[in-house]
């Protein structure tokens, strides 16, 4: 074999995940701004881990396979034969083994020396998720082949174990510095902003700008219409059926960022998926949102108050088919005060054939005792439902079922 079939020998490995490290800072620092502040640190961080995180090398030894072929040997420089013309080439035939095994993880590992090493690296290729150990040989064969070729599979081995113990620090310090670079990251964006809404000029608006779901600069209030022939007392809150839509509109557009991160969400709990709605509520109305705020008899997922009474309440549940969904309204209608009047829950659905839990949905809802009418809604998988009051059947309150595809 040649001496351009050497492994191991073509990189340091050290140096190449510095330069890893570099560029995961350099990746952080180039997010964008906006997803930045709607995505939070954490989602961040997780997404840069997995883009970075370098695959330690798994060989298969135990599904190794060996071929071999027709060769023609050079012997021109073998000491042993009589060749008087050593200045070109002198073939005879031989026969190419090939050892075929199996791997998993970075190839291009196979091409960087690890901070421990010899001065006889082992010799082999890479062929796609293959590495192939070759010997050709004149005939006859010489019986030392399976000897040469246990030493060569040692020195791979022994290399392997040190390159994987660098891949293995590396990938441990992965963690802390995502999470860091984002959060150097998120500080100047949130610093700018701030700096920006000081100046108290409006701030423009780019002309290519896509609708986006970001904390602006500056956040919108909840505007709660005026109540004719009001008397001097303070009129009930009632929260505006566009700003409920637009409440809405902002926790289904999170069914997008699921979609386009799906392993940034993949086994979170109800608790972390809740705080994801919650930045996008808070960043878009003024500090209205909060999570597990004690509201009447019980604890709500989401809540927007206004002036201390609330104006909306959002349960978020794992599906867990029709009884949990009915047991969830009876939750709903326990925490619901006789004020409230515009309700949502938010089933996320893993695992499970979507199209049959939409199916579900309406069904069980009309099914509820305190079920009144459902109401027409043009979204495949939103429904919306009037309900009475648990302790005033003359009260009605609006429900919103929203149903998410949660990855697994």
């Amino acid at each position: 074999m040649s001496r351009d079939e050497y492994l191991f020998t073509d990189g340091d490995l050290r140096a190449t995940l510095e330069v890893e490290r570099t560029k995961l800072a350099a990746a952080a620092n180039g997010l964008p701004a906006d997803e930045v502040l709607s995505k939070g640190v954490e989602a961040l961080a997780t997404q840069l881990v997995e883009r970075f995180r370098v695959e330690p090398l798994e060989v298969d030894w135990t599904s190794a396979n060996v071929s071999h072929a027709d060769a023609q040997v050079d012997v021109s420089r073998d000491p042993l034969r009589a060749i008087f013309d050593q200045s070109r080439p002198f073939y005879v035939p031989g026969t190419t083994i090939t050892y075929h095994v199996p791997f998993r993880g970075d190839a291009n590992l196979f091409n960087l020396h690890p901070s421990r090493f010899t001065l006889n690296p082992p010799l082999g290729t890479v062929h796609g998720d293959e590495l192939r150990i070759e010997f050709t040989l004149p005939v006859p064969l010489r019986d030392t082949v399976r000897a040469d070729l246990d030493r060569e599979i040692t020195q791979i081995k022994n290399y392997i174990g040190w390159v994987n113990s660098d891949v293995a620090g590396y990938n441990a310090g992965l963690d802390a510095a995502a999470r860091a670079a984002v959060m150097r990251r998120r500080d100047k964006v949130v610093a700018d902003h701030e700096l920006i809404a000081s100046l108290g000029v409006p701030v423009r608006r780019k002309e290519d700008a896509a609708p986006t779901y970001a904390v602006p600069p500056v956040r919108r209030t909840v505007k709660y219409p005026a109540v004719a022939g009001a008397s001097a007392r303070p009129p009930e809150p009632v929260l505006p059926a566009e700003t409920y839509e637009e409440i809405l509109s902002i926790i289904r557009n999170m069914a997008l960022v699921f979609e386009r991160s799906p392993k940034a969400f993949a086994g979170m709990d109800e608790e972390d998926l809740r705080q994801h709605f919650l930045v996008q509520l808070n960043g878009q109305y003024e500090g209205n949102a909060t999570g597990e705020t004690f509201n009447f008899d019980g604890k709500t997922d989401i809540l927007i108050r206004h002036k201390g009474r609330n104006t909306f309440i959002g349960e978020c549940k794992f599906w867990a088919g029709p009884k949990k969904l009915s047991e969830t309204i009876d939750q709903i209608l326990r925490y619901t005060s006789w004020r409230d009047t515009k309700t949502a829950i938010l089933v996320f659905n893993r695992e499970r054939e979507l199209s049959r839990v939409l199916a579900q949905i309406a069904p069980t809802v009309s099914a509820h005792p305190n079920f009144v009418r459902d109401v027409p809604y043009g979204d495949e998988t939103s429904f919306r439902f009037v309900l009475r009051h648990r302790d005033d059947a003359s009260r009605e309150l609006t429900l919103t079922v929203v149903v998410f595809e949660v990855p697994a």
